[in-house]
């Protein structure tokens, strides 16, 4: 089945983001609670951050994702922020979409915060891991 990838423009968010917002949940929820949906929510409102689409022929949602430019002071990327769906195999090589969009916007790459297991199947699309990411709850007295 053929997949399609769709950037949704800031002012159509509302109009999607009922039925992407699973997809967004279950990606952030294993995060380390860095952001809300709500929090993403408004950054793609704002346009600080970019709601992208993936569907079947049926227009049926398998994957949402959501990106950001970071400009690091010597370089450019694009950061998917989250990427959540069904199926994963059948869609992933729709992400050169996204790949080439942040080209046209001087990205010289993209980069994401991922766990183990998603490690793994990005290595097959050309993702290398370029470090590892720590963290440790101060929030709790030892």
């Amino acid at each position: 089945m053929k997949n399609f990838i769709s950037g949704i423009p800031s002012s159509d968010i509302d109009q999607v983001w009922k039925a992407c917002l699973p997809f967004i949940e279950a990606a952030a929820d294993k995060g380390q609670a860095e952001m809300t949906t709500d929090d993403i929510y408004h950054f793609c409102k704002e346009a600080r951050m970019q709601l992208w689409i993936i569907f079947d022929e049926n227009h049926k949602i398998q994957a949402a994702a959501t990106t950001e430019i970071i400009n690091y002071p010597a370089k450019k990327v694009c950061r998917l922020v989250t990427l959540g769906g069904t199926n994963f195999d059948d869609w992933m090589e729709s992400l050169q979409v996204i790949e080439e969009w942040a080209l046209e916007r001087n990205c010289i790459s993209l980069e994401t915060f991922c766990r183990k297991g998603f490690l793994k199947k990005l290595n097959n699309y050309g993702y290398k891991q370029t470090y590892v990411v720590l963290g440790k709850d101060l929030t709790t007295l030892h």
